[in-house]
């Protein structure tokens, strides 16, 4: 595994979201060893970021499920990236690097702990 990654360029891309809307995202393209496409120039889809999320929420609510805490807050912040042409995102402070900020809130007694993500 590879740690430090550097950005090496920042540029404005279309990105398609699941439900085929194209929107202007401000990514940032992670260094690359040896030539390759960079996918700086195409349309690129947000899937790989929504899978991410999915999976960072599908863990959480399964360590709230064994813990049971009478309520939490789970607030985390994500920068897009652009790394061996598909986009992706970089967890990073919730503070205004973040290009999302998702926050994931649960409630003991009001329902199924699945049924109680939300994201803002």
């Amino acid at each position: 595994m590879r740690r430090g990654t550097a950005v090496v360029e920042q540029r404005v891309v279309d990105i398609v979201l699941p439900n085929g809307k194209v929107m202007l995202a401000r990514v940032h393209q992670m260094e690359a060893r040896g030539p390759q496409d960079v996918g700086l120039d195409r349309l690129l889809s947000f899937d790989a970021v929504t899978d991410s999320l999915q999976g960072v929420g599908a863990a959480i609510v399964d360590s709230m499920e064994r813990i049971r805490p009478s309520k939490a807050t789970v607030e985390f912040g994500l920068e897009l990236a652009v790394k061996g042409g598909g986009l992706v995102g970089i967890f990073v402070d919730t503070g205004s690097k973040a290009s999302l900020k998702i926050t994931l809130e649960w409630e003991s007694g009001a329902g199924n702990v699945a049924d109680q993500t939300t994201a803002g």
